[in-house]
């Protein structure tokens, strides 16, 4: 089984596709090559606050700001819905990680971060598929089996094979533990990759699930963006897409005349976004404590709205990329 994904990569039907991708032009206002502009990771009002909120204990805190200036590792996961996922698991291992972690040190460029050496992909012991890597960018251009392996990532992720998702949003699909009977709403979708998770997991164990996936989000432009960028990689009869005001969602009406409920319900709301600091450097500037405060009122109206759609039994689960208590 290990030997037939060689095979099928090879594939004419597969280099096809591969090919088409190479030929697309780049798109508008990103440059080919690039790289990231060093920035102060410093803000000592936001620390302060954070301290003060006891988010963590005394003894974790000097753990906890050391965590939050470093560079945050790249992760991405095997779609599990895919019937060669353990070939292609297996690929990825003789193929990458076993040439990436032979890498002599010697041949890498040292510098002072940590996140410019050599770091092969290991897996994320909480995510079947999933994998985690400190590499940078600029570490990956240095050497012909991390170019070659950065290109298969790209190729597999606009095939529908891959998804590169950050390891902290893998998590509240998991904790649905979605069946492929189930009726699931995601109330705040865009941009997707947490929907396209959940459609994987739906189809995980079931070729033809009779569960119903219906993704909102209150901005059709970025409802547009989740079906033309993040579902066209999983194309499925299994999932809606509609643009609501998530804290007034409409109530549906079954061919008996009630109600529609939801059996799984992910709650994954607009925030203030402190809590992506490692990959946005803009927040160091502009972090404010009163945007948590501001957003609590609609967080709440739109939690207490997808309540009241959730079925008997069901499960919700309410997320934030937030440290700011009034928003977790």
């Amino acid at each position: 089984m290990g030997d037939s994904f060689p095979l099928k990569i090879e594939s004419e039907h597969r280099q096809k596709a591969i090919a088409s991708l190479k030929q697309r032009p780049p798109a508008k206002g990103i440059r080919q090559n690039y790289e990231l502009n060093r920035f102060e990771r410093r803000n000592d009002a936001l620390f302060e606050f954070f301290k003060q909120q006891g988010i963590v204990p005394d003894s974790e805190w000097d753990q906890f700001r050391e965590s939050v200036v470093s560079e945050l590792p790249s992760s991405f996961r095997i779609q599990r819905s895919l019937p060669e996922r353990d070939c292609l698991a297996d690929y990825l291992e003789r193929h990458f990680f076993k040439q990436i972690a032979s890498i002599k040190e010697n041949e890498a460029v040292p510098t002072e971060s940590d996140s410019n050496g050599i770091h092969p992909p290991k897996p994320i012991p909480f995510v079947r598929y999933a994998y985690q890597t400190k590499m940078a960018r600029a570490t990956i251009r240095r050497h012909p089996i991390l170019k070659e392996f950065h290109q298969f990532l790209v190729n597999e992720t606009e095939l529908g094979n891959i998804s590169r998702q950050e390891a902290c949003s893998m998590v509240p699909p998991l904790l649905l533990d979605v069946q492929p009977h189930h009726r699931v709403l995601d109330a705040c979708a865009a941009p997707g990759s947490k929907t396209m998770q959940i459609i994987e997991l739906m189809h995980e164990n079931c070729s033809n699930p009779e569960g119903l996936v219906v993704a909102n989000d209150s901005d059709y432009k970025r409802c547009y963006l989740l079906v033309r960028q993040t579902l066209k990689r999983m194309p499925t009869a299994n999932v809606v897409v509609v643009s609501h005001d998530a804290s007034q969602l409409p109530t549906v009406l079954d061919a008996n005349k009630r109600p529609v409920l939801f059996d799984r319900i992910l709650c994954d709301l607009i925030c203030s976004g402190d809590g992506t600091l490692r990959k946005n450097p803009e927040l160091w500037k502009s972090w404010d404590p009163l945007k948590g405060v501001n957003l609590h009122k609609l967080q709440l109206q739109i939690a207490l709205r997808c309540l009241e759609l959730l079925a008997e039994g069901g499960l919700m689960i309410y997320s934030t990329c937030s440290l700011n208590p009034v928003e977790i």
